[in-house]
């Protein structure tokens, strides 16, 4: 407890000279460090995969498989509303289209007997 005390004290002073605590990272910061601390390990990290995956630990030999399978192209977005209604409204007007052509020749056909 004597030491919760020094630390407020501590605190109370840093906070007095205008040094405080760090702020905590944002999630994006947390990303992109993550991403900065992994790609600089990158090499040392696969290394140390590959190097178990020899000694025949199963979950790292599991994933090395995993890994080595040819990646499968996912299958391409579905459509999005604008689209669908755009096709929608296309189908309507070639409907429209060939109703009134059959209307045109069924009023032509009537009009010549």
């Amino acid at each position: 407890m004597a030491g919760n005390g020094q630390e407020d004290t501590v605190d109370g002073v840093k906070v007095a000279v205008g040094k405080t605590k760090d702020k905590p990272m944002r999630p994006a910061e947390c990303r992109n460090h993550m991403r900065r601390t992994l790609a600089r390990e990158f090499e040392g990290i696969v290394q140390g995969f590959v190097e178990a995956a020899k000694k025949g630990s199963c979950p790292h030999v599991k994933l090395a498989n995993e890994l080595l399978k040819p990646v499968r192209k996912s299958p391409s977005r579905r459509k999005g509303s604008v689209v669908k209604h755009l096709e929608q409204m296309e189908r309507e007007m070639i409907e429209r289209e060939r109703a009134w052509k059959e209307a045109q020749g069924a009023a032509a056909g009537s009009s010549g007997e």
